[in-house]
C-alpha cells in the first residue's frame, strides 16, 4: 500500500540492524531525536524504538520522521526524510515474528514497531574518488494532497448517498425556496451543510480508527489510505473540526436566512442525522462484540 518509494539497497544495508539509528519524530530540530532500530522488511521498511511518552505524543503530533545513520569512521553518512506511521507494540505487529528476530534485547514488547515511508535521501560516502553525496527526493516519489486523501477516507465509502442526497437537496429547495432571488442563496449552503457535516463525523473518526488498529482490535485493511502516514492524529482531529465549523456556519445561516422551515428539510433531505448515528451505532456495536469476545 506504500505510496513512497523503497530506499536504495546500499542503504538498505547500511542502515539494517543498526542499533545507533537516529529517529526524529517531527521536524529536525524539533524534538528530542530517539535512538532507534532499522529495520527492513520484504516490502516494508520499520523503525523499533522505546515507547516512551515523549515518542508516543510526537508521533500524535506529526507524521514527519527523519532517520539519521553514519559509520563509526565516518565513511558514510545518511539522512532520510519522510513520514512515520503511528507505531504499535511489537508483539501486535502482523509482521511481529520477522521483527522480533530485530529486537535487540529479546523484549518485543518493550518496543514500538513504526513503518517509514521515505521521501527524500541523503547519501554521502568517502573513497577512494573522494566525497560522493546524492541528495533529493527519491525517484517515483509523490505527495498526495490532504483533500486527497480526505475525500478517499471520508467521500468515496459514502459517495452513493452524496450524490442521492445532492440531487434530493436540489429539487427540494428549488420546490420551496421564495422569492425566485432567494433559491441560490439557500440552495449553496444547503448543499454544503449536510455533507460537510458528515465528512467532519468521518474525519474526526479517523484516529480512533488508528488507535483501534495500534491496540490490535481493528484489521489494517479498515485503515485504507491512513496506514500510508499522510496525516497524524491531531492533524486529523484538528481538520475535522475546522470541516464542522464549516458545516455549522452553513447550517446557522440557513437558519438565520431561511428559516427553521429549510433546515429541517436539508436536514431531512441529506440524511446526515441518520448517517452520523449509523456511524456512532456501528462503531458502538463493534466495541461490544470484542468486549465480549
Amino acid at each position: 500500500m506504500s505510496s513512497a518509494p523503497e530506499l536504495p539497497p546500499e542503504v538498505l544495508d547500511r542502515l539494517a540492524g543498526r542499533e545507533s539509528v537516529t529517529l526524529h519524530l517531527g521536524l529536525l530540530g524539533a524534538t528530542t531525536p530517539v535512538s532507534a532500530v532499522a529495520v527492513p522488511l520484504r516490502g516494508m521498511f520499520y523503525v523499533l524504538f522505546r515507547a516512551t511518552p515523549a515518542a508516543v505524543q510526537a508521533m500524535e503530533r506529526s507524521a514527519v520522521a527523519s532517520l539519521a545513520a553514519a559509520a563509526d569512521d565516518e565513511s558514510w553518512s545518511i539522512l532520510a526524510r519522510g513520514r512515520l506511521l503511528p507505531g504499535r507494540s511489537a508483539l501486535l505487529d502482523d509482521r511481529r515474528n520477522e521483527l522480533a528476530h530485530w529486537v535487540p534485547d529479546g523484549k518485543p514488547g518493550a518496543w514500538m514497531a513504526a513503518r517509514f515511508y521515505a521521501e527524500t535521501l541523503d547519501y554521502q560516502t568517502t573513497g577512494e574518488g573522494g566525497r560522493r553525496r546524492a541528495s533529493g527526493p527519491l525517484p517515483g516519489f509523490a505527495p498526495l494532497a490532504r483533500w486527497r486523501l480526505y475525500n478517499e477516507i471520508a467521500y468515496e465509502p459514502y459517495q452513493a448517498w452524496f450524490l442521492i442526497s445532492t440531487v434530493l437537496i436540489v429539487f427540494g429547495i428549488l420546490a420551496v425556496a421564495a422569492p425566485e432571488e432567494r433559491t441560490i442563496p439557500v440552495l449553496l449552503p444547503s448543499l454544503l451543510a449536510g455533507p460537510s457535516l458528515v465528512v467532519a463525523g468521518r474525519v474526526l473518526l479517523a484516529p480512533l480508527d488508528l488507535s483501534r488498529w495500534r491496540q490490535g482490535l481493528d484489521e489494517e485493511s479498515k485503515l485504507g489510505r491512513l496506514a500510508e502516514a499522510w496525516v497524524s492524529p491531531r492533524e486529523l482531529r484538528e481538520d475535522g473540526w475546522k470541516i464542522a465549523a464549516v458545516s455549522a456556519l452553513a447550517w446557522m445561516f440557513l437558519l438565520a436566512y431561511a428559516g427553521s422551515v429549510v433546515v429541517g428539510l436539508v436536514s431531512l433531505l441529506s440524511g446526515a442525522p441518520v448517517v452520523l448515528l449509523a456511524m456512532a451505532v456501528r462503531r458502538r456495536a463493534s466495541v461490544r462484540r470484542e468486549d465480549r469476545e
